[in-house]
């Protein structure tokens, strides 16, 4: 049997084989290939911005007879980055003339309405505002902290209607010339920035259109390739299908990045605005303008900051092209291109704000969750004041100055009259990340005496001040059944002193002596109706502060004798709007037992004595604070805790000093806490 060999396959045949391998390929390659671009262009079109929380201090409120000095009122601003000059203030600026000030404000939109940028003339004397017009003006507040999302992307969404016409027709000039002609890619575009480029020797100008490189920034490529490119065109074709040109402007002023603070990413216009001007958008002027569509090209390459010379040399190229194109006239141009850089300088103001968000979030977890603070944009207006933070924060770090070197210091601020935090420190060194006066329980040691006299007066019938107590030794049974017998710091006992007299002079026995008359037992009920949520003992030596607090938790216990018995809890949060301004949360006082103000003001009595001829006489006698000056001196054993809590008619302030391995200190609370405590008021 003979075996026929197959015919051969026409040339044909093999052709049309090829070509469908061929095709098979390129759609197994291209179709996923596109839907993968078509799914990347409409998380472009669907996204929503992970847009951070906006954490504000306190606004400085001017008007007639406001007690601020020159100092704070220049740090103030500074602080919010206006510049000083030596002519007529324009926006953002302030003149001073020895005391009198001209500030061209910057405007803010409040919950309750904005105030509108205007010329703000006054002066001072004597610490006071002596005249002022406008009669009553409200600086914008500094932003002290954010909530970040997982990204650690700072930007605040903006519609492109209230960015400055010559910005989005200048960014056109600069970056796309074809942007309102093409549909995502500019052929045209990418020849004429190339023979550009070549003439000028130097890349003077890119080829990729607005919308590729609003791709580019949404795919974060690292990498230069065909296969980037060929992404990047297709993308910006698909992407001008689904949104209009107006949407695709705003979207890349709203997305591109502008440079790098710390380890937070700057993105969109307002907050590059505010980062490198301290300044809204709509009132940058030319030359800040073309600085900013300038360094889009290489925030780290025109870094102002760092590189003012090659920044102004960038700028004056965008102004060239602006004026090249028709965006400005000549006038305009020639007047920018003279501007120095005029860049904000309150971001190199180091005050920290780090342990005061520490309250802040503290207060915000009863209220919000994580979520909708990192999402939703919302505006959390405190009661911080930058000033005191920053004098408070310097007061601290001198610890090593006035005391050893070995020792810790925390100390709390809030107003005398009212519930207001204004300044906290948890550390004598800007670098630690432990909060002490937040977290640091210490036993409080005398700080607790003026609970128990208040106690006395509000529980024993006919008690008063006058009333002799028993400074003598005495022996307590405790209910383990062994014996207490405390002593006096200075080993002496005085005999029958009056109540008063054992306040002032801090006699622990007399006190343990009016305590037992109280009871212990009442004495904790006392504490609890009062609001203040302490550790309970069933010792008898709390009558003399064997508790543990933390210097913010003793902060709220003088505040109810700073504020006449109206205070008993310290907020750091005044109220929280929506990005659009509604209010969704006001802080209010919750209302424990009031005691009587004719037995705080006998309390108080006592304190004010304390501070002329008491335990903290130095607060007079060397430091020769202003009267009246209120306070008491905590000391723990062997100097392990000292303390000063005291306040005048503004400000009540509480300073610990120790160690943090709990080691004695040759301190007590008159030496110890005190000196940091009155060089503090000192300086305010």
């Amino acid at each position: 049997m003979t075996h026929k060999n197959p015919p051969k396959k026409p040339f044909k045949f093999w052709i049309l084989r090829s070509s469908l391998y061929f095709f098979g390929v390129l759609l197994g390659l291209v179709v996923p290939w596109y839907f993968y671009i078509n799914h990347v262009t409409n998380s472009i079109v669907n996204e929503r911005w992970d847009v951070p929380s906006v954490v504000y201090a306190r606004p400085l409120e001017l008007y007639k007879n406001k007690k601020i000095s020159p100092q704070a009122l220049m740090f103030e601003l500074d602080s919010l980055g206006y510049i000083q000059v030596s002519n007529t203030p324009k926006l953002g600026q302030y003149q001073r003339f020895q005391s009198s000030f001209d500030i061209y404000t910057k405007g803010f939109d409040f919950a309750e309405g904005g105030s509108v940028p205007r010329r703000l003339k006054l002066k001072l004397a004597n610490g006071v505002v002596e005249s002022i017009s406008p009669d009553l003006y409200r600086l914008e507040p500094k932003v002290i902290g954010h909530f970040f999302s997982a990204g650690l992307e700072n930007r605040q969404p903006i519609k492109v209607e209230e960015i400055p016409d010559t910005m989005v027709t200048g960014l056109q000039a600069v970056e796309d010339r074809s942007f309102s002609e093409h549909h995502g890619v500019s052929w045209f575009g990418i020849l004429r920035a190339a023979i550009k480029n070549i003439l000028a020797g130097e890349v003077v100008q890119g080829g990729s259109t607005i919308t590729q490189q609003l791709v580019k920034n949404k795919l974060q490529y690292n990498h230069n390739s065909l296969l980037r490119k060929l992404h990047e065109a297709l993308a910006a074709t698909l992407l001008e299908t689904k949104l209009d040109k107006k949407a695709i402007i705003e979207m890349y002023f709203n997305e591109i990045y502008w440079g790098q603070d710390g380890k937070v990413s700057i993105h969109g216009v307002v907050e590059a605005a505010e980062y490198y001007f301290a300044k809204p958008v709509t009132r940058l002027s030319v030359a800040e303008q073309a600085l900013l569509v300038g360094i889009i090209k290489g925030p780290s390459w025109y870094n102002p900051f760092k590189q003012a010379q090659r920044a102004t040399a960038r700028r004056n190229l965008v102004l060239n092209t602006w004026y090249e194109t028709g965006v400005i006239g000549k006038n305009q141009w020639q007047s920018a291109t003279q501007q120095p850089l005029g860049l904000s300088q309150h971001r190199r103001l180091k005050t920290d704000f780090e342990d005061y968000m520490d309250v802040v979030k503290r207060q915000l977890r009863s209220q919000f969750s994580p979520s909708d603070l990192k999402q939703k944009g919302l505006k959390i207006f405190t009661y911080l004041d930058p000033y005191i933070q920053y004098k408070t924060t310097q007061t601290a770090k001198n610890t090593n100055q006035w005391l050893s070197t070995d020792v810790e210091s925390a100390i709390v601020v809030s107003g005398a009259q009212n519930a207001e935090l204004l300044a906290i420190t948890g550390s004598k060194n800007a670098k630690s990340h432990y909060n002490r006066a937040l977290l640091a329980k210490r036993q409080i040691g005398s700080l607790i005496k003026p609970l128990v006299y208040l106690a006395g007066l509000e529980l024993l019938p006919g008690f008063d001040l006058q009333q002799p107590l028993n400074d003598s030794e005495l022996t307590v049974t405790t209910t383990d059944g062994k014996l207490w017998q405390p002593k006096n710091w200075d080993q002496q006992s005085w005999g029958e002193i009056s109540a008063e007299r054992a306040l002032i002079y801090s006699r622990n026995q007399a006190t343990v002596d009016l305590g037992l008359k109280v009871g212990l037992d009442n004495f904790i009920a006392y504490l609890t109706q009062l609001g203040l949520n302490i550790n309970r003992s069933d010792h008898p030596s709390l009558f003399l502060g064997a508790i543990d607090l933390t210097p913010f938790e003793v902060q709220h216990l003088f505040g109810l004798f700073a504020s006449r018995g109206k205070n008993q809890q310290i907020y750091a949060v005044n109220y929280i709007t929506q990005s659009n301004g509604k209010l969704l949360s006001q802080s209010q006082q919750v209302r424990q037992k009031q005691p009587k103000t004719a037995h705080i003001d006998a309390i108080n009595r006592a304190l004010h004595a304390i501070t002329t001829e008491g335990t903290a006489n130095k607060v007079t006698q060397k430091f020769n604070l202003p009267q009246p000056m209120f306070g008491k001196t905590g000391t723990t054993n062997k100097g392990r805790d000292s303390w000063f809590s005291g306040f005048n008619q503004e400000l009540l302030v509480t300073v610990w000093v120790g160690r943090d391995d709990n080691k004695p200190t040759p301190y007590s609370g008159s030496n110890g806490a005190l000196i940091l405590w009155s060089h503090l008021f000192m300086n305010l």
